[in-house]
């Protein structure tokens, strides 16, 4: 029997719409933990941030990178709609906000022959998620997901998060990564070394950010490329060098995929293929329901199916 699974009204009841979204990736990027004061007197701790998620409630140095990454987000956006023109002829886009009591969403997404479905998402949160998201100063989190009509290019998902925090600390953080339908080596191959490019020409370990993508969920269950970078604890300080790096990975990753997608877009495939990214596209979706903690206990449904699920699941 074949089954159709829709992007959106099902499911709800398996998530706690008072949450805001993170994916696997980001809550295991910003496990940062929040400063534990001792048995001081409340007369003697020092005056704690202001609350909220504002970037007025940052210092100058603070200022320049968050306006750092919005100028990153910006670009991004103009990126994905370039991509949409290019190959679907249209950027076209429908935007749905999702705005809880913690967090605030800003999902839109565009359709097309060659992009069949692509997600731009933009995440600020608004209070702390204990255990596991620091109460923030001011943070955002932007994620890109893209789905090709034709099965012999894969998904591209990458996010890129980064924070100031009450207690102190900072973050910059993201998972990016290929996700084959019909698995090719030299397109593997190809997002790989223009990654491992990347880090050498940064002199920085490329290994080290490749550690997480080496879970089973991700490489044995999903089948991932594990040919991008996943930036996770040890996270990374929020300073403009290392947003800098980050965002460009992010920038070569995003690149890479599109030479790709370019390079095969009208390449003849057989029905074996569809079917190969028929599995690609059903793991997807399992990953999310069984294997990923966060977004079966904290993400709205109809945040992450839009914004990242393929337009169809096949069973």
């Amino acid at each position: 029997m074949v089954g159709i699974f829709p992007e959106c009204g099902i499911f709800r009841w398996m998530n706690d719409s008072k949450l805001p979204h993170l994916s696997r990736r980001e809550l295991l990027a910003v496990v940062a933990g929040l400063s534990v004061v001792g048995a001081a007197r409340a007369a003697d701790m020092p005056t704690p941030p202001p609350r909220g998620n504002s970037i007025d409630n940052l210092d100058a140095s603070q200022t320049a990178v968050a306006e750092q990454m919005l100028s990153f987000m910006a670009d991004l956006e103009q990126r994905f709609f370039a991509a949409a023109r290019k190959f679907n002829g249209s950027d076209t886009a429908e935007t749905r906000v999702f705005d809880y009591d913690n967090a605030h969403y800003e999902v839109q997404v565009v359709r097309g022959d060659v992009i069949e479905k692509g997600g731009l998402m933009k995440t600020y949160a608004k209070t702390a998620i204990k255990p596991y998201v620091p109460e923030p100063i001011w943070q955002r989190y932007v994620e890109v997901d893209l789905h090709p009509k034709t099965p012999l290019v894969g998904q591209l998902h990458a996010t890129l998060t980064c924070s100031f925090q009450v207690s102190g600390k900072s973050i910059v953080a993201g998972y990016m990564d290929y996700t084959p339908a019909v698995w090719i080596d030299e397109d593997v191959l190809y997002i790989k070394s223009a990654v491992d490019r990347h880090f050498a020409a940064h002199h920085r370990d490329v290994d080290r950010e490749r550690r997480m993508l080496q879970q089973k969920s991700h490489k044995d269950i999903l089948r991932a490329s594990c040919a991008g970078v996943a930036f996770f604890p040890p996270t990374l300080a929020l300073t403009a060098e290392n947003l800098d790096f980050v965002t460009a990975t992010h920038t070569t990753i995003f690149n890479a995929y599109m030479d790709i997608l370019e390079r095969r877009l009208d390449q003849p495939f057989a029905a074996a293929d569809v079917a190969e990214q028929e599995g690609m596209r059903r793991r997807w979706l399992e990953d999310h329901l069984f294997h990923d903690p966060v977004t079966r206990k904290m993400v709205p449904y109809e945040v992450w199916s839009f914004a990242d699920q393929a337009p169809t699941v096949m069973f």
